[in-house]
């Protein structure tokens, strides 16, 4: 009888083992899938800005040659471009806190959209299990 019980705490605390490191070993693959979330959700961004970024450049200098040509003066139309740009920059400086709360909105909604979107699937499949 002594023996039984022995062998049955040494079969839970191996149960119990087991299930701790693969629990461990679940929410390692969660903070990696949000890490990656993260990084991919990032460098999309990083992306589009810079072809945004290449996109204004040209549309400028395209504007500061027509300008330069409507004005007879090279210089007076890149003048113009000039002060276009320190607008721009005023507009982004005076807006700063709303841009980044969107900004801060936007990636929290696509992070929770995806969530809800594993949720949903893992309701789908009784095989899965969640982790809150």
């Amino acid at each position: 009888m002594k023996q039984d019980s022995r062998q049955f705490f040494s079969e839970l605390k191996n149960d119990v083992l087991t299930y701790a490191e693969l629990k461990l070993e679940l929410l390692k693959l969660g903070t990696y899938e949000r890490t990656g979330k993260v990084i991919s959700v990032l460098s999309y961004g990083i992306i589009l800005t810079a072809l945004f970024f290449f996109l204004l450049l040209f549309i400028f200098l395209a504007l500061g040659f027509y300008l330069g040509d409507r004005f007879d003066s090279l210089s007076a139309g890149f003048a113009v471009v000039a002060v276009l740009y320190l607008l721009l920059i005023g507009g982004v400086l005076l807006f700063k806190e709303q841009i980044r709360s969107r900004i801060l909105n936007i990636v929290i909604a696509a992070l929770v959209a995806n969530d809800k979107k594993h949720e949903t699937t893992d309701e789908t499949n009784p095989n899965t299990e969640t982790v809150n």
